[in-house]
């Protein structure tokens, strides 16, 4: 997808700071790195700090699966990308308390390939999100691990991407092209889009490659930038088959432990955040 537009220019500047919800996507252009597992476990840790929105935009509808809180909603992400109705009316509580959901259908597939390289339909997603960004603390964006529109949508939305990803070499590829995403959307779509975090998955520290790996992401990026390591630990494979998040699968897990430190030590610290804002204004 060709991005050749300022649009921030144009009036597609949808991110005016202030007291609202903070807009998180996890995301990574490589499949495998645990990018839903994340989404999922996160923001169910994230209602014990304020009210959560889930948008599923992935295709695969894995987190839609996890959080139904009855049988698939006949209204999902799709329609609104196409303009058929506003998010407002697809939102739909999930069987977490404080935790609402947007369902993703396997049709979302389609909408990589029905849109032109330019096409505006990228900057649909955040137009819908800014009316509610104040009605919710953290609205976290679950994307597939394609760069195709689905993505470009998602981060075009959000403020803040963090990047789960397994400590081995070839990940790094994968980091270093998300990161050309992110530059570039930074510069021409969204000017409030920022590397939160990357976040070790299947994570062994005491292996030779992950400390070289980690200690190269922080030569690069900043020590800040390397967030608490989720281990590799089968509970979290397992959980998805019961229709469950970790804390609910197995709350004394390592699994749970790594996400719940995560979540209270990476992403709920008011402290990074405030440092991130600063960056912004």
């Amino acid at each position: 997808m060709r991005l050749n537009h300022d649009w921030s220019r144009n009036g597609y500047a949808y991110f005016s700071g202030g007291d609202v919800g903070r807009i998180i996507v996890f995301a990574n252009r490589k499949g495998g790195c645990g990018k839903t597992t994340t989404a999922v476990n996160v923001a169910h840790a994230l209602t014990a700090h304020g009210r959560v929105l889930l948008i599923d935009i992935d295709a695969q509808a894995h987190a839609s699966i996890i959080f139904a809180s009855g049988p698939q909603s006949t209204t999902t992400i799709l329609e609104v990308l196409e303009n058929k109705l506003s998010l407002t009316e697809v939102i739909k509580p999930s069987r977490i308390a404080g935790l609402d959901l947007v369902y993703a259908t396997r049709n979302l597939g389609a909408c990589e390939f029905a849109a032109g390289p330019d096409d505006e339909q990228a900057l649909v997603l955040a137009s819908q999100i800014s009316p509610i960004q104040s009605l919710y603390d953290y609205i976290i964006i679950d994307p597939p691990p394609t760069l195709g529109i689905l993505m470009i949508s998602s981060l075009i939305a959000a403020q803040e991407v963090f990047i789960p990803m397994p400590m081995h070499f070839l990940a790094m590829e994968g980091l270093a092209e998300m990161m050309q995403v992110i530059y570039r959307l930074n510069a021409s779509f969204n000017p409030a889009l920022r590397l939160s975090g990357i976040i070790p998955t299947f994570y062994n520290q005491k292996t030779k490659i992950a400390r070289k790996i980690s200690a190269e992401i922080k030569a690069n990026f900043g020590a800040g930038i390397m967030m608490p390591g989720i281990r590799n630990n089968i509970t979290l494979a397992e959980a998805p088959a019961y229709k469950q998040t970790i804390f609910e699968y197995a709350p004394r897990s390592n699994g749970a432990s790594d996400y719940r430190k995560l979540v209270e030590e990476g992403i709920v610290d008011t402290n990074n955040y405030s440092e991130l804002k600063k960056e912004q204004l």
